[in-house]
């Protein structure tokens, strides 16, 4: 059941991939730091083995920080080198290719004190922004030792759910993964109380040369939080139509939707 639904996934990630070649970029500013982060996430909230894993890294500058997966970071920069669209097709084709199903991109402080969410749902980019202090901390006195950091513990709500964090005032950026934000130290864990996700540090290093914090100049559709959901929602709903469209089989449309229903637990339960 799932090959059907994997090869449905790599139709929609081809043609989103093509939407790489010939853009250009505006540069924000230098990141003069990377964190690495180990992404685990549990995509049914019904199937304990339904678990998925990636690396994300956070981009830190001075005032901007730019949070992505790692195979869309690497796929991103190879693309700007293609010339021709039998470059896009030959990369994409490759067994070396890094894949991931997570490809949101979240920009902190960008506009100034806003979080810029980007992501893209066939056949558009959209894009939203939210304000970036919007959690409200409550520091407790329990610390452990994360990748040789002494960190703090914290807990908020956020998106639905109960999230405890685990900062390090030993690096002063009040920072972490995905949209979160405000805390004395850089975030090296943060996990929900069902342990649906988690975010864990596995490295931290200084970039030199600096490498540009920048954003694709594209025509984005400009929305909502709660607009892009709406639009995400309504892909969910035409999946059938879509894998039709596709050229799969009545029997292979119907395991598609199967599948996207099992894809039931989003990050963020609230949508507003």
């Amino acid at each position: 059941m799932k090959t059907y639904f994997f090869y449905f996934l790599m139709f929609i990630a081809e043609c989103s991939f093509a939407q790489l070649f010939g853009h250009k970029y505006i540069e924000i500013e230098p990141a003069k730091m990377v964190i690495t982060y180990s992404y685990k996430f549990q995509s049914d909230s019904t199937d304990a083995s339904s678990v998925g894993s990636t690396k994300m890294l956070l981009f830190l500058g001075d005032d901007v920080s730019k949070f992505v997966s790692r195979a869309v970071y690497i796929n991103d920069t190879a693309s700007r080198k293609f010339t021709s669209n039998e470059q896009v097709f030959q990369y994409q084709n490759s067994p070396e290719t890094p894949r991931s199903g997570v490809t949101f991109q979240i920009l902190k402080n960008y506009p100034r004190d806003k979080i810029t969410f980007i992501q893209h749902i066939p056949s558009e980019t959209y894009r939203f922004e939210e304000k970036l202090n919007q959690f409200d901390w409550e520091i407790r006195n329990d610390t452990v030792t994360i990748g040789g950091f002494k960190a703090q513990k914290a807990v908020c709500e956020f998106g639905g759910r109960e999230w405890i964090a685990w900062f390090s005032p030993e690096l002063p950026y009040n920072d972490g993964p995905y949209k979160f934000y405000g805390l004395p130290g850089l975030i090296l864990r943060i996990h929900d109380s069902r342990n649906f996700f988690d975010f864990e540090m596995l490295s931290v290093n200084k970039l030199s040369p600096h490498l540009m914090i920048d954003i694709r100049d594209k025509d984005y559709i400009v929305t909502t939080k709660q607009g892009f959901f709406k639009a995400e929602d309504s892909f969910r709903e035409d999946i059938i139509s879509r894998a039709s469209g596709a050229g799969m089989s009545n029997e292979s449309q119907q395991k598609a939707a199967k599948n996207m229903a099992k894809r039931n637990n989003p990050i963020e339960l609230k949508r507003k």
